[in-house]
């Protein structure tokens, strides 16, 4: 044995950790692939299916020739174990980590062409071995091209990963033979931001909290819920916040300074899409109106809010945009009390004077903001219509105190380390599961679904997640079952794992 081998870490173990810790499956590397492409100043990606595998195409160099040289040294068995460590420790802080992975993952098979215009390389790991051969007379342009499979790669689910974790990508990615969507997929506007964290901001057609998309040159790291704000979502760029190769809790801590400010980049947003609601259609102005409420009622530009014409009212057939001030004073007149009619209603033309044309939750909110009544002058009972105002402010009240009357939600530091795992599983899919201590059942609150640690089903669930992220969807069912709004592409997933892999993209 060498003396520099004694009292040091095996570093085929340690590689084959890095590859258990920081993956969730080997789909995930594709993804960090582009990642690394994109941080090294690649202008297109490329990614294709090729025999049980895949090949990646970029006009980018991935890793300088010292860099491929450490990725040789680290498998290199006749080396020192001294030599190998400082190996990784250079890989890493250099951001190859998907080279380090696409290498290191049970069953590799490797062929990584690297060309420079002044030398190539050519990388080929296969069973088990890694040689590297150069050649110093190369003379074409700048290019890598990698061909790459392992065992369980699973390549649906990869590609669907692919789809979802590079909307927010600068440059252009060819998955398949078709171009990565981008931007959010319910989005109705986005604002870029460049000041602060640089990303994008959007208004979205649902949901009722503010989400954040934690990116790291442009792939998608981790996601977060801001509870208690009207809904935004917001795309942001961390790597020039966190080390490279940082774990989610560090990525949401560094974006925790920067929320303020990306809350007021959402209301200034919807604020500069004013003077749009009056040709907009009915539920969009009505989603608008009904955030620049709720941001002024926790008195976020307030008094910007308060003088913008965001309230559909009539007079007849006359349709027009008042402000809330001016709402307020009609109000004053009347006693504190305004008429309102449900959108699209034919009821108030036949209402003599102004009627506010508004649903229940945005009457709810300027009631709330200008401490006055807003009364239903529709026809049908009186009675009936109170039923959806009470839901609808039990609905309300529920969110605002924060399930009081609900078990507390547990914080990361609480969970297990198999509990965590479910719950950063479930999240990354999508799925925003909360566990609390008891055995509850699942329940809707304002970060997700809430249910009690102690259920059978939440244990075994969180168990069998430690076999493999595979068994997420039948997790989730047993967990819930169909209370669960679970994404399709996590079924697509399970049934990958549980049928053949034979057709064609």
């Amino acid at each position: 044995m060498r003396a520099d081998d004694l009292f040091t870490i095996d570093v085929a173990a340690e590689v084959a950790t890095l590859c258990g810790a920081q993956l969730q499956g080997p789909w995930q590397v594709p993804a960090e692939l582009v990642r690394l492409a994109n941080a090294r100043g690649a202008a297109r990606v490329e990614i294709n299916r090729a025999r049980s595998g895949l090949r990646f195409r970029c006009d980018g160099v991935l890793a300088s020739r010292e860099e491929l040289q450490d990725l040789v040294e680290i498998f290199d068995l006749t080396s020192g174990q001294t030599q190998r460590q400082d190996a990784i420790n250079r890989i890493e802080a250099a951001g190859l980590s998907a080279l380090l992975w696409a290498t290191g993952l049970p069953g590799a098979r490797l062929t990584l062409f690297v060309r420079t215009g002044g030398w190539s390389g050519r990388l080929v790991v296969r069973g088990g071995r890694i040689e590297l051969e150069v050649n110093e007379t190369e003379t074409g342009p700048p290019s890598t091209t990698l061909t790459w499979r392992c065992r369980g790669l699973g390549i649906r689910r990869a590609v669907a990963w692919l789809r979802f974790a590079l909307r927010f990508v600068p440059i252009p990615v060819i998955v398949c033979g078709r171009q990565v969507e981008r931007g959010f997929q319910d989005g109705l506007y986005r604002m870029r931001i460049a000041e602060g964290l640089p990303g994008e901001i959007a208004v979205t057609a649902s949901g009722d909290a503010p989400r954040l998309w934690l990116l790291e040159h442009g792939v998608l790291s981790a996601r977060a819920v801001i509870p208690g704000y009207p809904a935004f979502s917001a795309a942001i760029e961390m790597s020039g916040e966190v080390p490279v190769g940082s774990s989610a809790d560090v990525l949401r801590a560094a974006a925790n300074p920067h929320l303020d400010r990306l809350i007021d980049e959402s209301v200034r947003m919807l604020l500069l899409l004013v003077d749009r609601l009056s040709s907009v259609k009915e539920p969009v102005r009505e989603r608008l109106a009904t955030l620049l409420l709720g941001f002024a009622v926790l008195g976020i530009r307030r008094e910007q809010v308060l003088v913008s014409p965001i309230v559909s009212v009539r007079e007849g057939t006359r349709r027009r945009m008042e402000s809330p001030s001016t709402l307020a004073r009609r109000a004053v007149r009347r006693g504190g009390v305004i008429a309102a009619v449900e959108p699209g209603s034919g009821d108030s033309w036949a209402f003599e004077g102004l009627v506010v044309e508004a649903a229940t939750e945005e009457r709810s909110l300027l009631a709330e903001l200008l401490n006055i009544r807003i009364e239903n002058v529709g026809g049908g009972s009186r009675s009936l219509e109170l039923v959806p105002r009470i839901v609808e402010g039990l609905r309300r009240g529920w969110r605002a105190t924060g399930c009081l009357w609900a078990p507390r939600a547990l914080c990361r530091r609480q969970l297990t380390p198999e509990e965590l795992r479910l719950v950063e599983a479930a999240s990354i899919a999508g799925v925003e599961l909360v566990l609390c201590e008891g055995a509850g059942m699942v329940r809707r609150c304002r970060s997700g679904y809430l249910v009690g640690r102690d259920r059978p089903e939440v244990q075994a669930a969180a168990l069998v997640l430690a076999s493999g992220g595979e068994w997420l969807y039948p997790a989730l069912l047993a967990v819930a079952g169909e209370d669960l709004d679970i994404p399709d592409e996590i079924r697509n997933h399970w049934l990958e794992a549980v049928t053949p892999d034979n057709y064609e993209f």
